[in-house]
């Protein structure tokens, strides 16, 4: 790859912009301009501030500073911001070098690996609201960063970068494909559409971990019958809900004792735990080790 290109685009009125691959446009406007339908390559959205409402394919997305959106190749997407001080990024991959890293990452030498009905390059599993984590936020910032700048340190920094985050888009892919075959549902579009509310919801959990969250809640951002949303989870994850955010609420207590000096009760509150106690019996039993034990005893290694 040669470099990353980024161009402060303008808003258009009404005729659709055209955009090359390799490229990562930046989106600015008063409340209520409006990006017109274009036909996207393979890409991922970012609001760096503010609202926005994307239109993927006509199904309406509310995107803020604390999710973002990946489409694929081929959609129809347009936009409106929502906010005066909304900035949308908008970075669309390179082509040639989205079809060698999913051969290299993916095939390896087994031409049948990492492909299923609903298509070798196709990333339609994964085309809907994500929430957005720290490490993506600091690429696009560092993308926007580093401009237009020819020089060759840039370029080739815009480019591993980019790179990152398309390996990363590529092996999420691969475990939607994996996960979606065991919804065992004969009609693609209904996988698809049933492992998108899946998705969303599963992130929704890992990012609500200090809610008091229950199956109805969890069910309601799905858009699925209670009853359903566990049957169809169970079976598409190999736990349940709850387990799930419990497993969740662990990790993160895990990592909060090992890089911070909370006291035990403030994590435990931080991930949602109402009892002190039973956080601690929990985490005994799920490390071996009581949570200021445990703290002591990796800060030792």
């Amino acid at each position: 790859m040669s470099r990353s290109l980024v161009a402060n685009a303008p808003l258009f009125s009404n005729k659709p912009p055209e955009f090359s691959d390799h490229t990562l446009c930046q989106f600015m406007g008063s409340k209520g301009a409006v990006v017109p339908a274009h036909i996207t390559g393979l890409g991922v959205a970012v609001v760096m501030s503010g609202e926005a409402t994307f239109w993927i394919n006509r199904e309406v997305i509310a995107i803020n500073e604390a999710s973002f959106l990946v489409v694929n190749k081929g959609s129809e997407l347009s936009f409106k911001l929502e906010r005066d001080d909304t900035l949308v990024a908008l970075l669309y991959f390179d082509a040639a070098l989205s079809k060698l890293l999913y051969n290299g990452l993916l095939i390896r030498g087994d031409e049948t690996a990492g492909w299923s009905p609903v298509g070798g390059e196709d990333f339609s599993l994964v085309e809907h609201v994500h929430f957005m984590n720290a490490s993506l936020r600091q690429q696009f910032q560092l993308l926007m960063e580093l401009g237009n700048s020819c020089a060759s340190f840039h370029s080739l920094k815009a480019d591993m970068v980019v790179r990152s985050i398309l390996d990363s888009l590529i092996g999420e892919n691969e475990n939607a494909l994996q996960i979606s075959r065991e919804l065992k549902v004969v009609k693609t579009v209904t996988k698809i559409a049933l492992y998108k509310r899946l998705a969303v919801a599963r992130e929704w959990i890992a990012n609500n971990l200090q809610q008091a969250v229950d199956l109805q809640q969890v069910a309601d951002v799905a858009m699925l019958d209670k009853q359903h949303f566990l049957r169809l989870f169970k079976r598409a994850y190999q736990t349940t809900p709850h387990h799930f955010l419990t497993t969740m609420r662990l990790e993160r207590a895990e990592k909060l004792l090992e890089e911070t000096d909370l006291p035990v009760s403030e994590i435990c509150r931080a991930i949602g735990f109402d009892s002190i106690p039973s956080f601690t019996s929990l985490f005994k039993r799920t490390y071996g080790e009581a949570p200021g034990r445990y703290r002591r005893q990796m800060r030792l290694r």
